[in-house]
């Protein structure tokens, strides 16, 4: 059996200054976008998603499938405690893909561990086709984990060019 690994990142979400990130729903442009890969997911796979629920909604969007989603903290972002809502943000995320320390790295999931704890997640998941909804930190550093992306610039280049929402398949020998 061949094991076919899809890998949704999640679409634009309706963010908020005022809300945590794991409750952003999509944005209207967002669910549109989401709805635009139906057709390119496998019909028959198993679905999981990250509890954040712009990933549920991506993955709900992209399938019309809603019941039977395996919802799994796993599969969360990297996990950062106090990240700042302001324009800094995606300097210090690039950062940490590429393996810059800077401060606030101190206080977030290392990419060795958030790796590992998706890995377990794919792991605990039977099936020939599996469909991840996640997000583009957590998903780049278990690429990264699992040779398939080569770290540092390599993987800032590949995580500053995923689409919101973007579709990876997963090489599996």
């Amino acid at each position: 059996m061949t094991r076919r690994i899809l890998l949704l990142r999640h679409a634009m979400p309706d963010a908020s200054p005022n809300s945590y990130p794991d409750a952003w729903p999509l944005s209207d442009d967002g669910a549109a976008a989401a709805s635009q890969l139906c057709g390119r997911l496998p019909a028959n796979g198993v679905l999981a998603s990250s509890p954040e629920l712009k990933a549920r909604q991506t993955l709900e969007h992209a399938t019309g499938r809603h019941a039977d989603v395996v919802v799994d903290s796993r599969f969360a972002e990297v996990r950062r405690p106090d990240e700042p809502f302001d324009v800094g943000f995606r300097d210090r995320r690039f950062a940490w893909i590429v393996g810059q320390p800077h401060p606030i790295h101190e206080l977030w999931e290392t990419p060795e561990a958030a790796a590992s704890r998706f890995q377990a997640g794919i792991d605990a998941i039977d099936g020939e086709s599996v469909v991840v909804a996640s997000h583009g930190m957590v998903l780049t550093a278990w690429l990264i984990a699992i040779d398939v992306v080569r770290p540092g610039i390599e993987a800032g280049r590949f995580w500053s060019t995923l689409s919101l929402p973007d579709l990876v398949e997963v090489p599996v020998p």
